[in-house]
């Protein structure tokens, strides 16, 4: 029993300064991730000028045409915006889910 317990306890001193030090570690890693990703998007923010998103003319009267031609009658377009910006990546998942989503709506007809 005299051996027994100094080893136990030396064994137990050892596991949780391992333990310690992996847990230091994945921390800077994590630290480390963070900073290099908030540098990254930073970066582009930085060097890219504000750009309002503009809609010309043709493509007005035709949404609006559309929108009459669906729902058969006059209904007033409050916004019209692009779900994806112009250089992300549009892949079958994204197109399915909006396909779900705005099949899901029930629009009324206006009562006059």
């Amino acid at each position: 029993m005299e051996k027994a317990l100094p080893l136990t306890l030396v064994g137990l001193t050892i596991v949780f300064c391992v333990l310690l030090l992996i847990a230091t570690v994945i921390t800077f890693i994590r630290y480390l991730d963070n900073w290099f990703r908030l540098r990254a998007e930073a970066a582009p923010i930085k060097e890219a000028a504000p750009v309002l998103p503009t809609i010309d003319d043709t493509t007005l009267v035709l949404i609006s045409a559309a929108v009459a031609t669906v729902l058969q009658g006059r209904y007033r377009i409050r916004k019209i915006r692009k779900i994806l910006p112009l250089n992300s990546q549009r892949d079958s998942w994204s197109r399915q889910g909006r396909a779900v989503l705005q099949g899901s709506h029930v629009i009324d007809k206006k009562k006059n």
